[in-house]
């Protein structure tokens, strides 16, 4: 059973940058009229290092070269890992490249095909990997936000919204933290107002997501 190819709204796909670094001019013309063809935004570069001085703030994906002169493809994937850069990657290699391209898939690249690639095949990938950015993007900007909202409680009100979170009673929330019940209390106000939550149960759901987006990050 063939595998259903991921689809991305025309919104969304306006968003995205496709980068593409190849030092041969001729295979950057050819791609990026293939790719503006199906309404993708592209930008090139012929070289690693002009690459990694743009920005990639732009969801996308990353088109790149195994072999180039001054900085080769897996350099280039080595500097992105060394900046925490997580765009995704699709390698182009020629056949005597596999054994490369397979590890630095192990390294993080998204896959590689083999040059050059076969129109359908190319266009699938880069459609997988804008989508997959989007909704990394998405988690992360979302996490960060509950971050951003956590650091508003004070050292005492995190305290507190963690016990909280495990369901414990003011009395024992008090007792633990050697407070009286009336400034539990007065916490747990403070807590509801700044994370924009109702209840106990919000609160863990609110630590639980923060957290586990946290760890998502590099």
């Amino acid at each position: 059973m063939t595998a259903e190819i991921p689809k991305i709204s025309p919104e969304a796909k306006g968003r995205c940058i496709i980068r593409l670094v190849d030092d041969d001019p001729s295979v950057l013309r050819a791609l990026r009229a293939f790719l503006t063809m199906d309404d993708w935004q592209v930008e090139c570069y012929e070289s690693g290092k002009d690459f990694l001085a743009s920005s990639l703030e732009a969801p996308g994906c990353l088109v790149l070269d195994m072999r180039m002169p001054g900085m080769t493809g897996i350099e280039v994937q080595e500097e992105m890992i060394r900046r925490g850069e997580r765009l995704p990657i699709i390698f182009l290699s020629a056949h005597g490249d596999i054994e490369l391209a397979v590890d630095a898939v192990k390294r993080g690249a998204r896959t590689f095909l083999v040059k050059p690639p076969k129109p359908g095949k190319l266009l699938s990938e880069i459609e997988s990997a804008c989508s997959a950015d989007i909704e990394r993007r998405k988690i992360e900007a979302y996490g960060e936000s509950l971050e951003r909202l956590w650091n508003t409680l004070t050292a005492a009100e995190q305290e507190v919204a963690r016990l909280v979170a495990k369901g414990l009673p003011n009395s024992t929330i008090g007792s633990i933290l050697n407070i009286s019940e009336r400034t539990v209390r007065s916490h747990k106000a403070e807590i509801y107002g700044k994370l924009d939550v109702a209840n106990a149960v919000e609160t863990a759901d609110f630590i639980r997501d923060m957290e586990a987006s946290a760890e998502k990050r590099p």
